[in-house]
């Protein structure tokens, strides 16, 4: 267990009642010589009050070794051993410290600075951390551990074979979790535990051995939801997610809201807001994500305002990758094994193996007997991913949408007024062999619609969907309230 007040004084008092042994620092003359080594091993003077009587000096010295400089207390034993070379008390008095130090690993101070360096941080491979900086010897009740336990749990253990404490080797790739400024904090923190404990030259060991993850910047994604009210149509329940976690998908909830359209469009512009100016700032890009049921699936999300106000508005589809995912398909688990199939295909480079068309799909149209060959078509080939729709979703269930969805296609596209065909099929055909990047090309195709209204640009919608990253389903799903689709108002 961590060590307690109790073993603090008795491994002090044994240390003194060594020192109070050693002939040389029982005159006051021998111990000012010592002293005046110490400065230089150190390189630098420690504030020493000069009390009266042996006993009472020599607690104030080590006291003041310990709170004024890592290596102070080592490098005041290693001047002793100098004056007195072989002395028998001032080899006891090594002993002493030695055990003196192995309990007090980290000192309260510097253990309360750990806690705030690593608070806030990913939390979710802590345990994994545990086990692995301790060589697997740790045996762990629960998987949900916080950085505060880690550090009680590490702080018992024996030194690794490579001689480190497994403490260190826990907060070396933590850091790696972690954004630049934190991780330099903590390894700034891990230099001055291992110059106290003279490891220094292991933790550079260490170091060499298993070099720092590359610090990366990675994206981050806001997961919006929104729902009709079951009871009033007019109104829009909405839910957000947002993830910055380089580690795994780990999203946080946000707070329910309400409101018509319109409100819900600030709301939106709010959330991106928030993003930029707290926890996503230093993110690579931001990607927002509108996890929509059928009837919102035609929604022009894209089109909606990145903030509020400002002489220009700014369209968010213009600077941030905005894509559609399906709540439907999100709540039917019946249909996620060929999702996952078709999305690992996608993701694991089959488009290098095979010809980028043979990824692609073009419905016919959106009559029955139309969907039943769509259907057969999915049916016997596994290697589509995406599915371009004839015409745009439209009611409950929209028909095109629904066989897409239930056989596992994770990208649809769509020209949500359904006309300008030509000029649509044509800008969607010079894509075919950018399907891995075909997020940001369609960000790269709205903003070639500020040229003109009437450009295909202004009216594309992506549903990309992934299903490593599911928010849903972390509540009662809501029942769709019967004849209510959106109106005109949300169709652009």
């Amino acid at each position: 267990m961590p060590w307690s007040n109790a073993d603090y004084h008795n491994s002090l008092g044994q240390l003194i009642d060594s020192l109070e042994r050693i002939p040389s620092l029982r005159d006051p003359v021998s111990r000012r010589l010592c002293l005046d080594l110490l400065v230089d091993y150190l390189g630098v003077g420690l504030v020493i009050d000069e009390l009266p009587g042996t006993r009472a000096h020599l607690i104030s010295i080590v006291q003041a070794c310990r709170h004024q400089h890592p290596r102070a207390l080592s490098a005041f034993i290693a001047a002793l051993e100098q004056l007195e070379p072989g002395s028998i008390p001032v080899q006891r008095a090594r002993s002493a410290f030695q055990d003196m130090t192995a309990q007090d690993l980290v000192n309260n101070e510097d253990r309360k600075k750990l806690l705030e360096l690593l608070d806030g941080g990913p939390t979710d491979r802590v345990a994994e951390l545990v086990r692995w900086a301790s060589g697997n010897v740790v045996e762990l009740t629960s998987k949900e551990l916080g950085p505060a336990d880690a550090v009680d749990i590490l702080e018992q253990q024996n030194a690794r074979l490579d001689g480190l404490p497994p403490l260190f080797v826990f907060v070396e790739r933590f850091a790696d979790m972690v954004d630049e400024k934190r991780a330099e904090d903590l390894r700034k923190w891990n230099n001055q535990q291992a110059m106290r404990a003279e490891l220094t030259k292991k933790l550079d060991a260490f170091r060499l051995g298993h070099p720092p993850q590359p610090t990366r910047r990675v994206a981050a994604y806001l997961v919006i939801r929104i729902e009709q009210d079951l009871l009033d149509p007019e109104l829009f329940i909405v839910v957000h997610w947002r993830q910055h976690n380089p580690i795994e998908w780990r999203p946080r909830r946000g707070e329910r809201f309400s409101g018509d359209l319109d409100a819900v469009r600030t709301h939106v512009a709010d959330l991106v807001t928030e993003a930029e100016a707290g926890w996503a700032q230093d993110a690579a890009k931001i990607q927002v994500e509108f996890l929509l049921p059928y009837e919102l699936l035609n929604l022009p999300v894209d089109r909606w305002y990145a903030e509020r106000g400002g002489p220009v508005p700014r369209r968010l589809g213009l600077h941030y990758q905005v894509v559609i995912r399906s709540l439907d398909r999100a709540r039917a688990p019946h249909w996620h094994r060929e999702w996952r199939r078709r999305w690992e295909l996608f993701t694991q480079g089959a488009e290098r193996r095979t010809s980028p068309a043979d990824h692609w799909l073009w419905s016919d149209g959106a009559q029955l007997p139309q969907l039943t060959v769509l259907d057969a078509k999915l049916a016997i080939s596994p290697d589509v991913v995406a599915l371009v729709l004839h015409s745009p979703p439209a009611g409950a269930e929209p028909g095109e949408v629904v066989i897409g969805l239930r056989t596992g296609v994770p990208v649809l596209v769509w020209h949500r007024a359904g006309g300008h065909r030509a000029a649509f099929e044509d800008e969607l055909s010079a894509l075919h062999d950018k399907l891995p990047d075909l997020v940001e090309q369609v960000r790269v195709l709205r903003s070639q619609g500020t040229q003109a209204e009437s450009h295909v640009g202004n009216r594309v919608s992506l549903l990309w969907d992934d299903p490593d990253r599911l928010v849903e389903p972390q509540d009662p799903p809501a029942v769709p309230t019967a004849g209510t689709t959106p109106t005109d108002r949300a169709v652009s």
